[in-house]
């Protein structure tokens, strides 16, 4: 909670932040004020290459290069330090690399994506599937030093 009289990050300044940020070769960060839709945010437009997803190239791994973008609001006006926003900005990525690693997971021979994100069926599985991880408490660490 903002108690008065504590700084906040200001517009201008989260803007600034947003679009010297380097990711992956070829992201694009862009950021613009958004407050006169939503009070205190600013829009986030995040450029990246990626593949064509369609079924039909999957069969042939993918060859096709494509230019996707997705549009985040970012609320700025609690944020009281450049970390608080870089996190907000990581969360953003994580959903898009989210999105996309659900339209290239397939089944072999069917090419099926089991969570596509854009089939009502995709979409559903993966909201019924949500915490399903076999014993949740333990999974980060069953991930570590297989042999």
């Amino acid at each position: 909670m903002i108690r008065k009289g504590e700084l906040i990050m200001l517009i201008e300044t989260a803007i600034t932040l947003v679009q010297g940020l380097i990711y992956k070769p070829g992201w694009t960060f862009t950021a613009a004020d958004h407050s006169n839709r939503f009070e205190g945010t600013i829009k986030v437009r995040v450029d990246y290459p990626a593949r064509n997803s369609n079924r039909d190239q999957a069969e042939h791994g993918y060859p096709e290069q494509i230019n996707n973008r997705a549009e985040f609001a970012i609320m700025v006006a609690d944020v009281l330090s450049d970390v608080v926003l870089y996190r907000r900005i990581i969360d953003a990525i994580l959903k898009i690399e989210e999105h996309e690693a659900r339209e290239f997971l397939r089944v072999p021979h069917t090419q099926w994506g089991p969570f596509h994100p854009h089939r009502t069926g995709g979409m559903k599985a993966w909201r019924d599937t949500q915490g399903q991880i076999y014993l949740p408490e333990l999974a980060g660490d069953l991930q570590f030093g297989l042999a």
